[in-house]
């Protein structure tokens, strides 16, 4: 039973995680705001104590929450979403409760200071490099939606950017991406000059998105450059207590992440991975939790696993990101959300273990631009054997916008099954069945 208490969940409008937050909270028991960047946001779900808050404003966002929990008394603050850490980690400071260090949820957020934290603790990370420009457009200018290198910049200071970096030399293939998006937006493999060319002006032009203002994408732009790392891509989910991390699953992603774009589409759990890469990776991610300082809550982690070890992709501070969550049981049919929230509050997580039988995810793939006119195939779907559960997030009528410009998924289909390979083949059969009319 626990004690009384709220908890503050940091969601910005869009996020995918409300109603499962929400209801997690419902079934524990708990109290639980929402601060989120829109005033209408989730009053439906959650209609008490919402507040608006400025994510990229983070001190006046802090003194917001310090000024509501004096209204409302918090034993916890959750960031659930990659635009809501930083502000989480701040205001749980400021109010004296269990969080991660600031500065360290910065740095996830900010792709080039992790590659340089990494870089010094001595993590297998690959090179790379960060071009800077000042943008002639700013946000809110019409973009191309796919531009070439010569439609894009000639002429520009992106141009001399760019062609400044080719100049000092650039070891292909790489990897473009913008310095704080996820969900794979923006990130462009190129193998070629011309290819790089075009691929930075492609993220320029999705840096002009008016919502990306403040968040990253003002007049100072840059864009991160990787070398690209073959091999095995794979996923970790874990919470940190007092900086130790307990490892709460890992996911293998069957699908090649070859590029040019890295759209993901199936993770499975437990990972048929060997013994010696599992403790490489339990330890690559470790070591990185403590270059970083990250010490309390929820992470995820992605990695490019070869023969030369474990490549640290990307760390966040939260979860698995979309609906992804729902694949994941712990105990007698426990939640991931729940879990977070029992942290929050101080209480057990640890001693709850994940399920026995494999899960797999599939986060359904946008594989046109266009008006999604209909869906067909949906209950031959759900009754896949094998199939948990087949979610549209996407309706009839709305655009689609795929990858690199595009951040979200048609859909999820969940599955479980005695195997990894049989949860998989679930997956897959149960997507074969599914019929998209892009108009």
């Amino acid at each position: 039973m626990f004690a009384p208490g709220r908890v503050l969940l940091l969601m910005p409008s869009n996020t995918y995680h409300a109603a499962d937050f929400i209801a997690a909270a419902g079934r524990l028991g708990i109290e639980v705001s929402v601060g989120t960047d829109r005033s209408q946001a989730f009053q439906d779900r959650q209609p008490a104590a919402t507040l608006t808050l400025d994510f990229t404003d983070v001190e006046s966002a802090t003194a917001a929450i310090g000024n509501f929990a004096g209204r409302y008394p918090l034993r916890g603050v959750v960031g659930a979403d990659d635009e809501a850490t930083v502000l989480a980690a701040s205001a749980a400071a400021a109010l004296g409760l269990p969080h991660n260090p600031p500065a360290a949820v910065a740095a996830t957020r900010d792709k080039p200071a992790l590659r340089r934290a990494l870089h010094d603790a001595g993590l297998p990370s690959p090179g790379y490099r960060v071009i800077r420009w000042r943008s002639q457009s700013g946000p809110g200018a019409p973009a191309n939606a796919n531009p070439t290198a010569e439609q894009g910049f000639a002429g520009t200071p992106l141009e001399d950017a760019v062609s400044a970096a080719l100049a000092e030399g650039i070891d292909f293939p790489c990897v473009l991406k913008p310095t704080f998006l996820s969900a794979s937006r923006g990130v462009i493999r190129a193998d070629d000059a011309r290819q790089f060319r075009a691929a930075a002006a492609r993220i320029d032009a999705i840096l002009d998105d008016p919502e990306l203002r403040g968040r990253g994408a003002d007049d100072e732009r840059r864009i991160l450059v990787e070398d690209y790392i073959p091999g095995d891509e794979m996923a970790l989910d874990g919470m940190l207590a007092g900086g130790v991390l307990h490892v709460l699953a890992l996911f293998d992603k069957p699908d090649p992440l070859e590029g040019p774009y890295f759209e993901e589409t199936i993770y499975v759990t437990p990972s048929r991975a060997g013994e010696e890469t599992r403790r490489r990776i339990g330890e690559t991610v470790s070591r990185a939790v403590a270059a970083l300082g990250l010490r309390e809550g929820p992470l995820h982690a992605e990695l490019r696993v070869n023969d030369e070890g474990a490549f640290l992709v990307d760390l966040a501070a939260r979860s698995i990101g979309g609906l992804c969550a729902r694949v994941l049981r712990f105990g007698t049919g426990v939640s991931l959300e729940e879990l977070i929230l029992r942290h929050a509050l101080g209480e057990d997580f640890a001693s709850f273990r994940r399920e026995q039988a494999a899960a797999g995810v599939m986060m359904i793939p946008i594989t046109g631009a266009g008006v999604l006119r209909s869906i067909e195939g949906l209950d031959a779907a759900r009754n896949t054997p094998g199939i948990d559960e087949v979610t549209m997030t996407i309706n009839r009528g709305q655009r689609l916008v795929p990858l690199p410009e595009g951040n979200r998924y048609l859909g999820f289909i969940f599955a479980r099954d005695a195997t990894p390979a049989g949860a998989e083949a679930a997956l897959r059969q149960a997507h074969a069945r599914l019929r998209f009319e892009i108009d």
